[in-house]
């Protein structure tokens, strides 16, 4: 017999922790401030432990319940999702894909039309993180995509698109047309990412270029912002190919010295392991992986 804790209690204590608030729990829940304080005194009293250390107005989670309360969450999260699937078993499948701002803007949701027009009664939910990481996302994701493989329990793991990085500017960027040699490109403006700090100075190793100081140019939180400023000719970018084709194609940037490049391990896809029962799911993998064109 499985021996569970008050499961509104639990309820509460995460609220309370998310929150670091009684009176916010208390807002957030529609109850009053003594029934949260109540509900956590109740679960202390089931543990014989203090799960918050009280301080002035802040109320902080006690260290030994951290890991506790990541726990809780990922069974909220399973319950959530568990009932979700069964509220659309029969009716539209939802799907729960999580990718950096960058590929979800200008990869994923330009071609998003050509699975929903084969599969009408599912429906694609994107939503984007700007980390790299993934310890931080929830168990609620069924596809989670990155530039590097991945790995978590439940899950597998394959590349799907290759991750070739080039020089990129817009045609009428002032001085492009001086640039003749790569080691021109020091001349101009060069755009960086604070995620990939060093992806120029690989670049100009690659193409032989010795680079003795640091890389003037402004830094971006986001390849996309990169992007912009490349296409309003306020610089250089270094771009992965995938991302920047519609660009290139448009005319809206050109492709420079497209010999050299940086070479990433890939772009890929973490999907939950046993898809193969979900026919929705699997049908969606199966789309994403074959890297559609547009």
């Amino acid at each position: 017999m499985r021996r569970l804790p008050p499961l509104k209690a639990l309820h509460v204590f995460e609220a309370a922790a998310r929150h670091g608030s009684l009176s916010a729990a208390a807002d957030e829940l529609g109850v009053t401030h003594s029934a949260v304080s109540q509900q956590i005194k109740l679960l202390e009293s089931f543990f014989g432990q203090r799960l918050f250390d009280r301080g002035g107005r802040s109320l902080v989670l006690a260290p030994h319940a951290r890991a506790y309360l990541e726990d809780v969450r990922s069974c909220f999260d399973r319950l959530a999702l568990a009932s979700d699937q069964l509220a659309e078993r029969g009716n539209r499948r939802i799907i729960r894909v999580n990718a950096t701002p960058s590929f979800a803007m200008r990869w994923l949701i330009p071609r998003l039309s050509s699975f929903q027009l084969k599969h009408p009664q599912v429906e694609v939910r994107v939503a984007t993180s700007a980390f790299d990481t993934i310890d931080q996302l929830d168990e609620g994701y069924d596809v989670i995509i990155r530039r590097d493989a991945m790995s978590r329990d439940g899950y597998a793991c394959e590349r799907f698109l290759d991750d070739v990085s080039s020089p990129v500017a817009a045609p009428a960027l002032p001085g492009l047309q001086k640039a003749r040699s790569a080691a021109g490109l020091l001349q101009l403006p060069l755009l960086h990412l604070r995620s990939r700090p060093d992806a120029w100075v690989r670049w100009f190793r690659a193409a032989g270029v010795p680079i003795t100081e640091t890389l003037s140019g402004p830094f971006h939180e986001h390849f996309f912002l990169s992007l912009q400023a490349a296409i309003a000719s306020l610089g250089v970018a270094l771009a992965p190919r995938v991302l920047v084709e519609d660009d290139l194609e448009a005319g809206r940037l050109t492709l420079l010295f497209p010999d050299t490049t940086v070479k990433g391990r890939g772009f890929f896809a973490l999907f939950r392991e046993k898809s193969g029962r979900d026919r929705h799911l699997e049908q969606f993998v199966s789309w994403l992986t074959s890297a559609p064109a547009r």
